[in-house]
């Protein structure tokens, strides 16, 4: 068993170190039939069932509903190579990212988002956190290497993404060997990764939803206030000093007016601003993008508070749980008093309490 172990992930190491080429097994494959496989139905049942994914429009909010695993990989001749690794290589979408995963490292592909067929990408960062222990760091190198040529630097690399549908879409039958009628499982989802004359497949498993505890949390609850940051602590819980400056407080605006966009979340403190657009899953995980911010000159300590802030905020992942209080405040007796929990996936939480919109 550990020999068959090594074995795979030598094999991977391999595999990314020389683009790819190496089969753990290869067959002859038609990429056209990839790409135009309809997928327009919807797999359904309970809260825990499968979203509608449509080739044509890539909803981000729904395809991060499953978690797609690298199954494999066309060459720009259409010699297939499927892919069997451990661990596996897996993809988050995210709403301006793609996020490679590699056992407990992580590459970050940023692009220019979801405006149309075909992004453009700016480059890929590795992001090691200070407790990762990678199993494998050649292989590890290897990949962000290839991703690194995969993707060129400064929009000089292009590419689309493509959902295929299972087909059929119902379960299929069989008969056992009693003759009793057998249902087998529907054919998994799958994610093309199209990019340069490659192509990449992603196989889809649904996730299963955390349970959410407290009050609802949808778009419009979001936009309903703005949020003033109450308190912030790194995975350590100490306090984060450049957010915790009440001279110099930092509010989120959700449905940020400045950006005339309803899934676009903004932070300033009173500056520049700095944000991104989101998305809010079933079980309550916020996901935010980036997007271009001005640049004028500001105290140090405000800009300060705000270049953290983009620093945790911005190409973020995180947890949101809602808390609603007695309001013991007269002036706002008829303001329902929350409290919003963010808890990053970098370990920091942050603290925001609602109050009255104001026009920005």
């Amino acid at each position: 068993m550990l020999n068959h172990l090594i074995l795979k992930r030598l094999t991977l190491s391999l595999l990314l170190a020389v683009s790819l080429p190496v089969a753990l097994i290869g067959c002859q494959s038609n990429i056209a039939k990839d790409n135009s496989t309809p997928a327009n139905s919807m797999v359904t049942g309970s809260s825990t069932s499968a979203p509608i994914l449509s080739e044509q429009v890539i909803n981000v909010e729904n395809v991060n509903r499953f978690d797609w695993k690298l199954v494999r990989w066309i060459d720009n001749q259409g010699i297939v190579t499927n892919v069997d690794t451990v661990p596996p290589l897996m993809l988050d979408v995210r709403p301006s990212n793609l996020v490679f995963k590699y056992d407990c490292q992580r590459y970050r592909l940023n692009h220019d988002g979801y405006h149309g067929y075909t992004y453009s990408s700016y480059g890929v960062t590795a992001v090691t956190q200070p407790s990762c222990l990678i199993t494998d760091k050649q292989a590890a190198s290897n990949i962000f290497k290839y991703l690194d040529q995969l993707f060129p630097k400064y929009g000089r690399g292009h590419f689309n993404l493509r959902i295929i549908s299972p087909s059929p879409q119902t379960p299929s039958k069989s008969f056992s060997f009693l003759n009793k009628l057998i249902s087998t499982k529907p054919k998994p989802y799958k994610l093309a990764l199209n990019v340069q004359d490659k192509q990449l497949i992603f196989e889809g498993t649904l996730k299963s939803l955390q349970p959410v505890t407290g009050p609802p949390i949808t778009y419009d609850f979001l936009k309903e206030y703005q949020w003033r940051l109450v308190s912030a602590v790194n995975s350590n819980k100490n306090t984060i000093v450049e957010l915790s400056r009440p001279d110099f407080p930092v509010t989120a605006y959700f449905a940020y007016p400045l950006y005339n966009d309803e899934h676009h979340v903004g932070f300033n403190s009173d500056c520049n601003g700095v944000g991104g657009s989101y998305i809010l899953t079933p079980d309550n995980k916020l996901l935010i993008g980036s997007s271009p911010q001005t640049m004028m000159g500001c105290s140090p300590k405000r800009e300060a508070a705000e270049d953290k802030i983009r620093e945790l905020e911005q190409l973020s992942k995180s947890q949101l749980t809602l808390q609603r209080l007695a309001n013991a405040n007269p002036d706002f007796s008829s303001l329902p008093y929350y409290l919003l929990t963010q808890k990053l996936e970098t370990g920091e939480t942050l603290i925001w309490q609602n109050e009255v919109k104001k026009t920005l």
